[in-house]
């Protein structure tokens, strides 16, 4: 079953950016007892840092040589991975131009100089604690409850941006379809408890072949699992489609409705670089018919062309 993030403000990691050692001690010493704090001393480490290790908060100086905070923030409201990243300024200047551009620059709060402790505790405090709810309603949103897998809402909302990436990249999305076979006998045979209980283990070894910091592993309905691979040609996506129908057969759930007396899988693969933002109904017709294949083959293999 999805369980709920559970994180607390304490395991929050909060990145400080600021050119002046003696500023940046002094604010993490500050949320030392708050948070995780990280500290870098110009805002190219601070995108480096963003991009490898996601910080759930930046507290971010306005004033730095060769690329200031507002920059910075820019850069980071206009990356869609790092897009959804809070950012509180510290800045000496509160006249109303610059606060005006700390918001159109993305900032979502900001703490003038000289700091004074308790009022960056509370307003760091107020963006953790809104972004845990946010994280915890996105779980909710965009993943199955029963298998924990993303689910249709994250495919409807991810794929106009990712497709837009793969263009401009000139990469290839491999899509993998899979669909158990015999499930309605499973569940007439063991029951419904059972059959989700079987659901959950395979999405399980779905998870465990997602590797990728950008693959993402669907429950796309009932007992059809769909599986996203960004820059996937076609042997990468026919090479993972059968590890992950070998992995479910060897797991050996007892099914002895089916002539291989376990839980199999049928999967309908293909990769593709002819597809833009509206074509996804037409890749995944096409992964579709491929499983419909491995189904008349005899199921338990995989369709890739």
């Amino acid at each position: 079953m999805l369980a709920l993030d559970t994180r607390t403000i304490e395991s929050c990691t909060v990145l400080i950016v600021d050119d002046d050692n003696v500023s940046r001690t002094v604010i993490s010493t500050i949320l030392s007892d708050l948070c995780q704090c990280v500290t870098v001393s110009n805002a190219p480490d601070a995108l480096s840092y963003c991009k490898q290790q996601k910080p759930d908060l930046l507290v971010v100086d306005v004033n730095m040589p060769e690329m200031n905070g507002l920059n910075l923030c820019k850069a980071i409201k206009h990356d869609d991975d790092l897009d959804d990243i809070p950012l509180i300024f510290i800045t000496g200047n509160v006249s109303k131009e610059s606060q005006l551009q700390c918001w159109e620059s993305g900032g979502n709060d900001f703490v003038s100089k000289p700091v004074i402790a308790q009022t960056l505790i509370h307003r760091v405090r107020n963006q953790l604690l809104s972004k845990l709810r946010m994280d915890a309603l996105t779980t909710l949103t965009f993943h199955d409850s029963l298998t924990g897998l993303l689910n249709r809402n994250y495919l409807k909302q991810e794929y106009p941006r990712l497709s837009r990436q793969l263009m401009r990249d000139q990469q290839p999305l491999g899509v993998i379809l899979f669909d158990i076979d015999y499930f309605k006998q499973y569940n007439d045979h063991y029951g419904h408890l059972y059959g989700d209980q079987c659901l959950e283990r395979v999405a399980k070894i779905l998870q465990q072949h997602g590797r990728r910091s950008r693959d993402a592993m669907i429950r796309y309905g009932g007992e059809e699992f769909l599986a996203i691979l960004p820059d996937a040609d076609m042997t990468a996506t026919r090479k993972i489609a059968q590890n992950i129908v070998k992995a479910v057969y060897d797991t050996n759930i007892p099914h002895v409705q089916t002539v291989h007396s376990r839980v199999t899988l049928s999967a309908g693969a293909i990769s593709t670089k002819a597809f833009d933002q509206d074509s996804l109904e037409d890749i995944l017709d096409l992964a579709d018919i491929n499983l419909y294949e491995a189904k008349l083959n005899g199921k338990n293999q995989v369709v890739c062309k």
